[in-house]
């Protein structure tokens, strides 16, 4: 599966989607996703990796998604992954260079509370 996901973060920025420091990025915290949960699923891991990707670049940019939705927002912290997708977003926000804002935290709040469901 690591092999896939280096494959589309590859694509991604072969066609200057990502830069290169975000390519670098989205690999490494493949590793560290991938090193916390070994029994993901892999369409559920390549969605997460690309929209990492994706709010890395925009972080990057300076641009900004809207916000979440504040009722799916309430809804995610109910889910019994909540709490273990929060610790590993914050030990991936720690381990990068790459300063998201909170919409982006937010988003990927609810994308490893997938993951991790």
């Amino acid at each position: 599966m690591r092999e896939a996901l280096y494959e589309r973060i590859a694509i991604l920025e072969q066609n200057g989607v990502i830069s290169p420091k975000v390519a670098a990025c989205s690999r490494q915290v493949t590793d560290l996703v991938l090193s916390a949960k070994e029994d993901v699923s892999q369409d559920k891991m390549e969605m997460f990796v690309t929209h990492f990707a994706m709010a890395g670049q925009r972080a990057e940019d300076g641009t900004e998604e809207n916000p979440m939705d504040e009722a799916l927002l309430e809804s995610m912290k109910l889910e019994p992954a909540y709490e273990e997708a929060l610790k590993l977003r914050d030990q991936i926000l720690a381990e990068t260079d790459i300063q998201f804002p909170k919409t982006e935290q937010d988003f990927l709040s609810v994308h490893l509370c997938s993951l991790l469901s």
